[in-house]
């Protein structure tokens, strides 16, 4: 199995720009996934194989910032998004990665502070099977999704409704607020979450040939 990370753009220095992963966010992919190969996406190549596309966090959406950084990153994040789209490759947007699928169908953003531990609530979805349900998550993000565009459905709410999780009605996308790979401790719940997700997506291709 191969994943694709399309990386976070960084500018350590005046108009110096770099491409960057968590390493904890591999780590966090290799648990789930053991024997995977994992690459970094940072050439715009159509020939790119890969199994699973993440969008991963870091950055500002455009929308609401116009640094140079960020729209460099949502070059690549339509690229390769729109990439995997056409190829039918299950895609997991995590943080910025969320937001940006969810503003990308019309759904709704706005500026609010969300940095911290949140209690949280879920609904019931396939992607949840035999995952335990945790009570609080984490944030680190300066903005957050009101409304969702009609292609998705959510699944996690924090106290103050704004939208922690979706799913796209074909189960080919997955979109989380909050970072799996920053807990001191890797979650069950969330390498659960992710690995319901490949599996369901990928039954649900096989379902329709």
């Amino acid at each position: 199995m191969k994943i694709g990370i399309v990386p976070k753009i960084s500018e350590p220095y005046k108009n110096q720009f770099e491409f960057t992963v968590d390493l904890k966010l591999i780590n966090f992919l290799k648990q789930v996934f053991k024997k995977s190969e994992i690459v970094t996406l940072n050439q715009f190549n159509k020939k790119e194989k890969i199994n699973l596309l993440i969008l991963q966090g870091g950055n500002d959406l455009v929308y609401f910032n116009k640094k140079i950084k960020n729209i460099i990153r949502e070059k690549y994040n339509n690229y390769y998004f729109n990439f995997a789209q056409k190829k039918r490759i299950p895609t997991l947007g995590i943080c910025l990665g969320a937001q940006f699928i969810a503003k990308k169908y019309n759904s709704i953003l706005i500026k609010k502070h969300h940095v911290g531990d949140h209690a949280i609530t879920f609904s019931e979805t396939a992607i949840l099977k035999n995952a335990k349900l945790p009570k609080t998550t984490n944030s680190y993000h300066n903005y957050v999704i009101k409304k969702l565009g009609k292609r998705f459905i959510k699944f996690a709410i924090a106290k103050d409704k704004s939208i922690e999780a979706f799913i796209s009605s074909n189960k080919k996308i997955l979109g989380i607020m909050w970072h799996p790979e920053r807990f001191k401790k890797i979650r069950n719940f969330d390498k659960k979450i992710v690995k319901n997700f490949y599996d369901i997506s990928n039954t649900s291709s096989r379902s329709r040939k």
